[in-house]
């Protein structure tokens, strides 16, 4: 975890507090409204209205559907000197216009309903599993001690109403069985402390990071014994080159319990801050995880990871954005693990004062650690978005967009894992 110096947060926090949790990067920012009691308050909106063409993402297809999402975004604000308390929520609400999967269904496995291979619930009526609400409340804070001393702590707590994206699905036939979980509830305590004065030539920072994520399912399957805790300390030394660069070497370690894949996890980690002047600035950081699992019947994982955030600004206008990471992924409901691997690159151009192009793209490639015999899982999906986006007014933007998204491989069982589904459609995101 990344502290900021006492310099640059009067101006950072703030920055970063108002930061939009939306899908797309650009468009009308958060305008702050200053309140009586000396806090700030900052709403955002976002909504989409388009056609998806395979909602359930199925190798064959699945029906087409219109549909929109509304992404409420608001957060409070209160600031005195360099300290900063941050409370916020956000929203992601996501309606099909039909309705998928709400046929009722008796018991077992076997049953047939109107659209097969749409549903796996054992309930006596089944949820619509396209459709989905996804909560995020967070509360974050910056304390400056000292000069010398910062302190740092972001607590969140999510619940996530999102079938097709509560973990890998392994060992069904791609995702139109809909094996995942109908939800799942993450808990996130991150909490940090630095030592090194303003522009030192050295600094220690120290960081705690407590995460569990805990299951449920609409079709009464006990997934109690799924959810899982992660705690992770880790120390790092940071030391200035110059002005804007920074070199930093550290460890952490880890445990995870609860879960199938019970196991202690010890990271050694290397890289580079760097701020060169307006135009580019960044982190990269390499890291080698040895992961060492308390089963007997699986061996040891030893890979190396890495953590790229770049922002590179060729012109005013323009600014280019590249982000990505490799790590280990656990599979929902069965013992496979994968090693992760994505990248996503961002341009983002303002063609006049009102007209600004987004072009968005993404790619995931999930690797079989081949801990788990015909239980692994190989694919590659790559997200393509292009949005136009029009400033109507001071506090309103409009636009339109096109996105693909595409996934190939197969399973150790040779069962394909692909699919591809298009979405276009307008958007419109304010403040107020």
């Amino acid at each position: 975890m990344d502290l900021l110096t006492g310099k640059r947060c009067a101006k950072a926090c703030i920055a970063a507090s108002v930061l939009l949790s939306t899908s797309s990067a650009f468009g009308v920012e958060a305008r702050v409204y200053q309140l009586e009691n000396g806090g700030a308050i900052a709403p955002h909106l976002r909504v989409e209205l388009g056609q998806d063409d395979n909602p359930l993402r199925g190798e064959n297809g699945s029906e087409a559907s219109a549909f929109v999402t509304i992404e409420p975004d608001v957060k409070y604000i209160l600031q005195r000197r360099n300290n900063t308390l941050t409370l916020g929520y956000t929203g992601q609400y996501l309606q099909y216009f039909d309705q998928f999967c709400s046929d009722p269904v008796n018991s077992g496995f076997g049953n047939t309903v109107d659209r097969p291979g749409d549903c796996f619930s054992t309930a006596s009526q089944s949820s619509d599993k396209a459709s989905y609400q996804n909560h995020s409340f967070g509360l974050s804070g910056y304390l400056e001690i000292s000069r010398r001393a910062r302190a740092t702590l972001d607590v969140s707590t999510s619940i996530f109403n999102q079938p097709l994206g509560t973990g890998l699905s392994s060992f069904d036939s791609v995702l139109a069985q809909l094996r995942e979980p109908d939800s799942f509830v993450r808990n996130v305590v991150r909490a940090g402390f630095s030592y090194g004065a303003s522009q030192a030539r050295g600094e220690l920072r120290f960081a705690l990071d407590i995460r569990d994520r805990n299951f449920r399912d609409n079709g009464g399957r006990d997934l109690s014994n799924v959810g899982e805790r992660i705690f992770q300390p880790s120390t790092s030394i940071f030391y200035r080159i110059g002005s804007r660069t920074q070199l930093f070497a550290g460890l952490g370690g880890g445990d995870v319990s609860g879960g199938n894949s019970e196991r202690s996890i010890q990271r050694t980690f290397v890289g580079v801050e760097f701020d060169a002047s307006a135009i580019t600035s960044g982190s990269i950081r390499v890291t080698d995880v040895r992961e060492d699992f308390d089963a007997e019947t699986r061996g040891d994982l030893n890979y190396t990871g890495f953590d790229v955030d770049l922002t590179w600004r060729p012109r005013r206008f323009s600014t280019v954005k590249i982000g990505g990471g490799r790590e280990s992924e656990r599979a929902t409901l069965t013992e496979a693990l994968s090693i992760t691997t994505s990248l996503d690159v961002e341009w983002l151009h303002y063609w006049r004062d009102r007209f600004s192009t987004e072009v968005n793209f993404e790619v995931q490639r999930n690797e079989s650690t081949g801990q788990i015999v015909n239980n692994d899982a190989n694919d590659r999906t790559n997200l393509l978005r292009l949005e136009g986006n029009y400033n109507l007014r001071r506090w309103l933007d409009v636009g339109a967009f096109v996105q693909n998204e595409d996934r190939t491989g197969e399973n150790a069982n040779g069962e394909s894992r692909a699919y591809s589904r298009t979405l276009v459609g307008l958007t419109a995101n304010g403040t107020f």
